[in-house]
């Protein structure tokens, strides 16, 4: 028995140096495996980024492009309604009693439908 207590004592230097080779080792792996993902989320935050800005010049563009078209909208109906005022204005100036009659006629028919189902 006491020969087999000086083997135990003999591997026990051996194995427990064996251990901190196996320890560093793998704190060594975990480091790397660190730096590795750094790298990794760097690169990850740079192109979510890029996307980011990408997506935010696309938009900038479209509200542009979206704002160019209701202006020129907006002017194209203004234009159509200050033409329809002047042919109004040409016709009343033109016809005087018929233009009368059509004003009378439209208000009794918007009074009529505002006053709708009530009848006395």
């Amino acid at each position: 028995m006491a020969d087999n207590v000086k083997t135990m004592e003999g591997a026990k230097a051996p194995l427990g140096e064996t251990v901190e080779r196996a320890r560093s080792a793998v704190s060594e792996k975990v480091g790397e495996a660190k730096e590795k993902l750094h790298g990794v989320s760097g690169e990850l935050g740079a192109k979510v980024r890029e996307g980011r800005d990408r997506a935010s010049e696309y938009a900038k563009e479209r509200y542009g492009v979206a704002k160019e078209k209701v202006g020129q909208g907006y002017d194209r109906a203004r234009k159509d309604i200050d033409q329809l005022a002047a042919d109004v204005n040409v016709y009343v100036r033109d016809n005087p009693g018929r233009a009368v009659l059509i004003a009378a006629g439209v208000g009794f028919l918007v009074g009529f439908l505002l006053r709708g189902g009530e009848r006395r």
